[in-house]
């Protein structure tokens, strides 16, 4: 029997509906891949994750933990245990298309990947998108409030699914506002939106047959005119201020697109990380191999004796930074990362937590500042936790004064995360200083040559 070459660690926690998909395009990596052990961590999931392993996984090695140890934690518990030479992370909310394994594992075989670390490759967001244009009659609401307004949008359904909260809203539209049921969001005067549509009714990048895509909106007043359009399909209408449904059928045929999710990770100057490429369609402008600064954690694949030289996963990051913090680490010892446009995976984005959540929010702006302690040089560190600091008595300050203004209780909800997320950071930071020492011993590239691949915008 052939050596195994890789294994493959998926993280999973109540994901009982996420993994078949997961798994089957795992399988089906078999075909063109080296052989490789598939490890699934369950994170004390109770919602029949096991159950269903058991019964039609039993190909999947499962290590179970009982308490919910997170990304970083829950990784680190089948990493420490991996023998193969590459170890490779796969989200469960994640599927990989034909052949990205073998084309994730390739690039370490070339000429030039004596010197790599770690691979990453092209994550797209799991539905394919349809275009949609908005146009509207515009107002400006009020002399504080410069913006250029159209009409209010509370929910788009596709085929009569909700599908609001993974529209793509680009330049059609504003941030959310109110909550629950109330929530809407503001129109521009003009824009386009993408709406997602199911990867299986688009082949060949159109649609196989038509949907229906519904908007539910309302006017800031009586007979405001409303277009909608896409492909060649048109609705004009006028809204009141009366919630109502605008109903538009797209034909077989319309483009349906990729969207991209994450071709490699960047760091800003100011030391948040982000997605490169995110949220744009993809075109083919990254079909280059090339050396990106940061790996994903969903889809990266690593040289094992290089995870074991950096420790793996800061297991206190829990969630959110600690791909990126770990790719710091590996390039301080040395290492490149390198981008791999073959190897694609189709990722349903934030399928484990909600984006700008309270519980999303505490841990990308604590983890941030942790990174930025281990890795970077002291002016930066320093800079992002002064502002962090600098920003809570701002927040608070704002809003006593609000509170006496309107005559009522001051908001405090945002003062307490902003203290929880600063409060954990310091509970921490004694650690932190810890690894930033270790770091530094072990370090062959010094803190201020990494971070001339910092930039100034995504």
């Amino acid at each position: 029997m052939a050596d195994f070459l890789a294994t493959v660690v998926v993280v999973n926690y109540n994901g009982a509906h996420l993994l078949p998909a997961c798994l089957d395009a795992l399988a089906a990596q078999l075909s063109s891949s080296p052989t490789f052990h598939t490890v699934v961590v369950d994170n004390a999931s109770t919602d029949g994750s096991l159950e269903l392993l058991a019964r039609d996984y039993p190909w999947v090695r499962v290590i179970t933990s009982r308490r919910n140890l997170g990304f970083a934690g829950g990784n680190n518990l089948a990493l420490a245990q991996v023998t193969t030479p590459f170890a490779v992370l796969l989200n469960n909310d994640a599927a990989p298309e034909p052949g990205w394994l073998a084309n994730l594992l390739s690039a370490f075989g070339e000429a030039s990947g004596h010197d790599l670390g770690i691979v990453t490759g092209k994550v797209l967001f799991m539905p394919r998108f349809v275009r949609l244009h908005v146009c509207s009659d515009s107002f400006r609401p009020a002399k504080l409030d410069t913006r250029d307004l159209g009409f209010r949008i509370y929910q788009v359904l596709v085929d009569g699914c909700d599908v609001t909260g993974k529209v793509i809203w680009a330049d059609a539209a504003y941030g959310p506002e109110g909550t629950g049921e109330a929530m809407f969001r503001w129109t521009r005067p003009q824009g386009d939106a993408l709406v997602p549509v199911p990867a299986a009714l688009a082949e060949n990048g159109s649609l196989v047959r038509p949907v229906v895509v519904s908007v539910r909106a309302a006017g800031p007043r009586e007979r405001t005119a409303v277009q909608l359009s896409t492909a060649g399909v048109r609705l004009d209408v006028k809204v009141g201020s009366d919630v109502m449904d605008l109903t538009l059928e797209v034909s077989a045929g319309t483009e349906a697109v990729d969207v991209i999710n994450n071709v490699g990770g960047i760091v800003l100057q100011d030391g948040s990380g982000a997605d490169r490429g995110f949220l744009e369609v993809d075109e083919g402008q990254y079909e280059e191999s090339i050396e990106v600064f940061t790996a994903c954690g969903n889809g990266m694949a690593m040289r094992t004796t290089v995870g074991r030289e950096a420790g793996w996963f800061d297991r206190g990051f829990f969630m959110y930074y600690e791909d990126t913090d770990l790719s710091w680490r590996c390039r301080s010892r040395g290492w490149a990362i390198r981008y791999v446009p073959t190897a694609v995976l189709r990722h349903v984005h934030a399928a484990s937590s909600t984006e700008w959540s309270p519980r999303w929010r505490f841990h990308v702006e604590r983890n941030r500042l942790l990174m930025l302690t281990k890795n970077a040089t002291g002016d930066l560190a320093r800079t992002a936790i002064t502002s962090s600091f600098r920003s809570l008595g701002m927040l608070t300050l704002r809003s006593l004064k609000e509170g006496i203004r309107q005559r009522r209780r001051p908001a405090i909800r945002p003062l307490v995360l902003h203290s929880q997320i600063l409060l954990s950071f310091a509970a921490r930071t004694p650690a932190a200083l810890r690894d930033r020492r270790a770091i530094r011993r072990s370090a062959v590239v010094p803190r201020d040559i990494l971070q001339e691949w910092l930039v100034s915008s995504r």
